[in-house]
């Protein structure tokens, strides 16, 4: 799980660990009443109906929700659960080996047959040459045309001393008479078409009359075997071994496609023995996996809506400006990368995008957080993926426009109330023969109060696990690769960079795209800022250690900077009011005693 920095306020005392967030930077804090263990026991299937039922209502009250972490754990003495689950993975299991076992089989039926359609192809390759010789013949250009021709043919003759006249038998064969006359390979070599009179050979190329003889007899055979034997036998054979490789080929992608639904859903049934965080926790459970019959399952929700302070946000927005990618928190290479892919894509760009609540969107506390998403998920984040993730945003934004969408209408705000919701689901069997028992712990059910760039944060964080369950099916299929340990990268690209000089470099197409003048102004700006900003920081940092709190110098940035009054009485009380709402839902579906709700 990823830490991400509190505040602006001090962390809460018992999460020392946590780092502050400077104002202005952003919020990401919690009411001191907005965390609660909840934990809730009830027949078997009571508890599944109540999660299910909490996440069909989150979106109607506004939230975007999605599951962003999942593991299982099923003792063998439950023998009926552990048959419908984790017996499946075994079930997948061998499904895969199987699969990929044949997807190596077509491997080698591949390489075998584009062996020898490589074979033939050399082969219609001399003729080729002879076949264009010929035609530049009758163009008139002679000079070009005879050296074709002689290419293609002594090359042809290579073959037919090798392969045809190495087998005509003992002291027949051209290889076997060259002990008499020691230059015969090279007089045969020398033939032309036409040569096929003993006694013109013989005179042409000063030979004895025997040797003549036998140099015409070949040449007659060489030539019926070039233009009707050999020559339609290649066609034929080209042919065939082309469809062969194209139906290879079609069937090696088949089989890597029909392999990656079992390797999804393989990769999706998480076994909390799987990692060393979820062995320790079984380990040092009260349980006893050994001798009960328990289940226990884990999902942990990510759920977000933005409000709007009546003081600052006076009217909901319904439509979006533009704004440049610059302006938007990328760089200049980055949106280099987007104009490429917007190109592959054939969509058109112009640098502008639909803007946010707050620009730039891509701001220092994201760029902070990145490094900790890729080595929590061992993915590399990239332009793309934090243009993938506004576009996320955004899409809830459009979504929302108007209550036609899954949630209700959003408000053009940059503050969230942000949910995290842990749930741990145990079933229990009681023995020998007793009653089966559900129970939920949420261990802790926290509500956040967010500024727009945590939220982002949460979006890469999604983006950063599909990217994971993408190289995991591509590193299986042996179309990817790690690269040093860490990275992973596909194939071709790791091949290019270990050997540049026979496979050619990676060369980036270059995109005409240029940056406005306003823009690149703003990015020389920001730089300067930046470094500003870092004096500021170093200056507060000094008085901080002294026991002063120097604001002018702590306080820079878009968002929010004075947490003492204003997030007490403005910015928690709206997210208290929806952890209240959804505890209390919770408390109400489990028919908690004493409890009085008014929807």
């Amino acid at each position: 799980m990823i830490v991400y920095p509190e505040g602006p306020f001090p962390p809460r005392r018992w999460r020392p660990d946590v780092e502050t967030l400077d104002p202005g930077k952003g919020i990401n804090g919690a009411p001191l009443e907005g965390e609660e263990l909840l934990d809730f026991t009830a027949p078997l299937g009571k508890c599944t109906g109540v999660y299910y039922s909490l996440m069909f209502q989150l979106p109607k009250w506004g939230f975007a929700r999605f599951k962003i972490d999942e593991w299982i754990f099923v003792s063998p003495a439950f023998r009926e659960y552990y048959e419908l689950t984790l017996r499946q993975k075994e079930t997948l299991e061998a499904t895969i080996k199987a699969g990929l076992a044949s997807i190596g089989t077509a491997i080698s039926d591949l390489e075998l047959v584009m062996h020898d359609l490589r074979k033939y192809k050399e082969f219609l390759d001399y003729y080729t040459k002879i076949e264009k010789g010929k035609e530049l013949l009758k163009e008139g250009k002679k000079e070009e045309g005879e050296k074709l021709v002689k290419e293609g043919d002594q090359s042809l003759k290579a073959v037919f001393i090798d392969l045809v006249d190495a087998h005509t038998g003992p002291g027949i064969a051209l290889r076997e008479i060259a002990i008499r006359w020691p230059t015969i390979i090279a007089d045969f070599m020398k033939l032309g078409d036409e040569d096929t009179e003993p006694e013109k050979i013989a005179k042409k190329l000063n030979v004895s009359e025997a040797e003549g003889v036998v140099l015409a007899t070949k040449n007659k055979l060489y030539l019926e075997w070039r233009d009707r034997l050999f020559g339609e036998t290649v066609k034929r054979r080209y042919e065939s071994l082309r469809r062969m490789v194209e139906a290879r080929r079609k069937s090696v992608q088949e089989y890597k496609e029909m392999l990656k639904p079992s390797i999804a859903r393989y990769k999706m049934i998480t076994d909390a023995l799987s990692s060393p965080t979820g062995r320790a926790e079984i380990f040092k459970s009260f349980f006893r996996p050994d001798a009960q019959a328990l289940s226990i399952d884990f999902m942990r929700i990510y759920a977000w809506k933005p409000f709007a302070v009546e003081e600052k946000y006076k009217v909901v927005r319904t439509t979006f400006n533009k704004v440049s990618l610059a302006r938007a928190g990328f760089e200049e290479k980055e949106i280099e990368t987007i104009a490429k892919w917007k190109k592959e894509m054939g969509e058109k760009f112009d640098g502008y995008v639909d803007a946010l609540p707050i620009e730039p969107s891509i701001d220092e506390v994201v760029r902070k957080m990145v490094p900790r998403i890729e080595a929590e998920y061992n993915v590399k984040l990239n332009a793309l993926d934090f243009y993938q993730a506004r576009e996320m945003l955004l899409k809830q934004f459009r979504d929302s426009i108007g209550g036609l969408g899954m949630t209700e209408a959003w408000v053009f705000s940059p503050y969230y109330v942000f949910l995290d919701i842990p749930i741990s689901r145990t079933v229990l069997r009681i023995p020998p023969a007793g009653p089966e028992l559900e129970d939920v712990m949420i261990n802790n059910f926290v509500a956040y109060t967010q500024t727009q760039n945590f939220i982002i944060c949460h979006c890469l964080e999604l983006i950063a696990r599909d990217k994971q369950l993408e190289n995991y099916i591509s590193q299986m299929l042996g179309e990817a690769g790690v690269k040093e340990g860490k990275e992973i990268k596909p194939i071709e690209e790791l091949i290019k960079e270990e050997f540049p000089q026979i496979y050619g470099e990676k060369k980036e197409e270059k995109v005409e795209f240029r940056l406005s003048s306003s823009d690149r102004a703003y990015l020389a700006r920001k730089k300067s800022l930046e470094q500003i900003n870092k004096i500021k920081k170093a200056i507060s940092d000094f008085f901080k250690s002294l026991g002063f709190g120097m604001m002018i110098f702590r306080a820079y940035g878009p968002y929010e900077f004075i947490p003492n009054d204003r997030m007490t009485k403005f910015y928690q009380p709206i997210t208290g009011r929806h952890f209240n709402l959804v505890r209390d839902f919770l408390k109400t579906k489990f028919e908690v005693p004493g409890l009085e709700v008014y929807w």
